[in-house]
């Protein structure tokens, strides 16, 4: 998605305290091994600071600050169980951040990609937001007040029929979702339903006829023939938790947010456009306030 963080075991980050589990964004720079300087000439070897590289994609292990491009300005929390399910329920109960361009997640995806790369092979989103106070994109507000929950599923990454499995909830009140909830997946061989405080936000019942029937793209090889009616949702998922900054995709939009977006998402150096107009965001970055904040997590088999 083209984010701005890069993921770190640092315990600044990633930690434990007053019986919960804190998924935190901080600065790169305020880390020991980079400075202002390093941000903008230097080098983030993965494994050589944190001993292990998880995801090498986009020179993901080894970043280097080129003329244009900056270092990822934001070091974050993320975890993956190992623990995996097919069919069953989850719960997760956590409290979302607030501040702006912050992008917490709650989701699944599959432990093996049995049907292929992604996204042939399925995600469940149970929770994502933006912590902007407000945004005015796609129509409406999109920031902390509304979650959204979404099944990605499709025979490749250009056939993403995510638009036809796709829900919100909005919750007018000044933190919004920035509070305790506890959000769920109830999943069985003949539906999925995503709840935030056991109200459903989506539901879909599995097409009698098969996912790839149910999809708007006909034209491309149907990558579940060989799967039961519900694939890709049939195989084991496993979660994860993350706390992820900005990005390119699009999920921050061209639109109008509470801070201004400091960055095109067809920028040659979006992270340096974010970094340099940090006098407007980071002034809403507030604390723990900006920290995930998980109070349980449970994954019952069915």
């Amino acid at each position: 998605n083209g984010e701005f963080q890069v993921y770190t075991p640092e315990t600044a980050n990633l930690y434990t305290a007053n019986g919960y589990l804190y998924l935190k964004p901080t600065l790169t720079v305020d880390h020991h091994s980079f400075n202002e300087g390093t941000l903008y000439n230097g080098n983030m070897d993965v494994r050589g600071i944190w001993h292990t590289c998880t995801n090498g994609v986009n020179n993901g292990c080894r970043k280097s600050a080129y003329g244009q491009e900056i270092l990822p300005p934001i070091m974050s929390g993320k975890v993956t169980t190992h623990a995996a399910i097919t069919y069953g329920r989850v719960n997760v109960r956590a409290r979302v951040p607030k501040g702006a361009f912050l992008w917490p997640a709650i989701w699944l995806l599959p432990r093996d990609n049995h049907y292929g790369n992604w996204p042939r092979s399925g995600e469940i989103d149970l929770m994502e937001t933006k912590g902007n106070a407000w945004t005015s994109e796609w129509g409406g507000d999109h920031g902390i007040r509304s979650i959204g929950s979404t099944l990605h599923w499709g025979p490749d990454a250009g056939h993403n029929c995510f638009q036809k499995t796709h829900g919100e909830k909005y919750l007018n009140q000044p933190d919004g979702w920035h509070g305790w909830h506890t959000y769920s997946l109830d999943w069985t061989r003949n539906h999925l339903s995503i709840l935030v405080d056991n109200q459903e936000i989506y539901r879909l019942t599995t097409p009698g006829n098969g996912m790839y029937n149910y999809c708007p793209y006909h034209n491309i090889e149907d990558p579940w023939r060989n799967g039961p009616h519900n694939a890709p949702f049939d195989q084991p998922f496993h979660l994860l938790l993350n706390v992820a900054v900005g990005g390119t995709s699009g999920f921050f939009a061209e639109g109008q947010y509470d801070v201004p977006k400091s960055w095109r998402n067809d920028s040659p150096h979006p992270m340096r456009d974010f970094w340099e107009h940090r006098g407007e965001w980071l002034k809403t970055w507030h604390g723990d306030d900006v920290a995930m904040l998980i109070d349980y997590v449970e994954m019952i088999q069915y």
